[in-house]
């Protein structure tokens, strides 16, 4: 855009100049284009910074969600932990009763079992 700018400012200048054909009076029309540019420029410039901030996400919105990402995943790590703990529940209750039923209804493991024990 700087390119664009120093071309067309001269430009600017002389067409001016061509028009008023008095150069002071196109001196103060052109100084007054360029002084009007740059409030232009800056009204431009803070409008783009205060969209963008309603639009992008600041350090301290980040921060925010982080920390509830945070909390988030901790809930859930307890959460699965829980569920962990009582499925080994479920699984060892399991075993012992299918261990259980195997003993009792299989008369060579009561033959072992009385062996181990000394019973016989």
């Amino acid at each position: 855009m700087c390119g664009i700018m120093a071309v067309a400012l001269p430009k600017l200048y002389e067409l001016i100049l061509k028009k008023v054909k008095n150069e002071k009076e196109a001196k103060e029309i052109y100084d007054i284009i360029l002084e009007l540019n740059k409030e232009n420029k800056i009204i431009i410039k803070n409008e783009l910074k205060d969209e963008l901030k309603n639009e992008l996400a600041t350090k301290e919105d980040i921060y925010i969600l982080e920390e509830k990402m945070n909390v988030m995943e901790e809930r859930l790590m307890r959460y699965v932990d829980n569920k962990f703990n009582q499925l080994d529940k479920k699984i060892t209750v399991g075993f012992v009763i299918i261990i259980l039923l195997y003993i009792l209804t299989n008369p060579n493991a009561i033959e072992l079992i009385k062996l181990l024990f000394g019973l016989k």
